[in-house]
């Protein structure tokens, strides 16, 4: 069974040496999922399910981690796992908020007073958090870091932001 909190922690890089052992290029937050992680999976083909693996060696540096995965024990099995995402699940990731994205896109976002922001069209990463670019009534694009003190999602389904300052209405109708 897959785990449902799937966290990116990098896409497998360069292969180093004849062993197996990638370099792993982190994303976002990458080292601190991979650190809080206690169940690894590697992305499948094309869409495919992600598969179950386990971390047997760590080595290299916080910057450039180096990391061996049972799933390749040659130089050419690490080479046909190139590019493939290293995703964490479990241990104290799972006390984390977790979004997914496909559940965000085309949510209604509105601002904690009830007024609409707009619609989130895609999510971005960013070096410290994901971005939400929500697309405004008006056409413009709204970014909105994600993240729990700003955002939260409702069981009604919108999306409201806290830290979102609504505009005051003008004395007298429009002004």
């Amino acid at each position: 069974m897959i785990d449902s909190g799937l966290w990116s922690c990098g896409t497998l890089g360069k292969v180093h040496g004849l062993k197996g052992e990638f370099y792993l290029n982190l994303a976002p937050g990458g080292l601190e999922r991979f650190e809080l992680g206690e169940r690894f999976y590697v992305t499948g083909e094309g869409a495919g399910e992600p598969r179950p693996c386990a971390v047997t060696r760590v080595g290299g540096t916080d910057q450039r981690p180096l990391v061996v995965l049972d799933l390749a024990a040659t130089r050419e099995e690490a080479i046909a796992l190139q590019g493939r995402e290293l995703l964490a699940a479990g241990g104290e990731l799972d006390a984390l908020p977790h979004y997914r994205i496909g559940d965000l896109l085309g949510l209604p976002v509105r601002t904690a007073a009830g007024n609409p922001v707009g619609e989130v069209r895609d999510v971005l990463e960013a070096p410290a958090h994901e971005i939400l670019a929500v697309r405004a009534p008006d056409g413009s694009e709204v970014l909105i870091p994600l993240v729990d003190e700003l955002l939260s999602l409702q069981d009604d389904g919108f999306v409201v932001v806290d830290g979102l300052l609504d505009e005051p209405e003008q004395p007298g109708g429009e002004g």
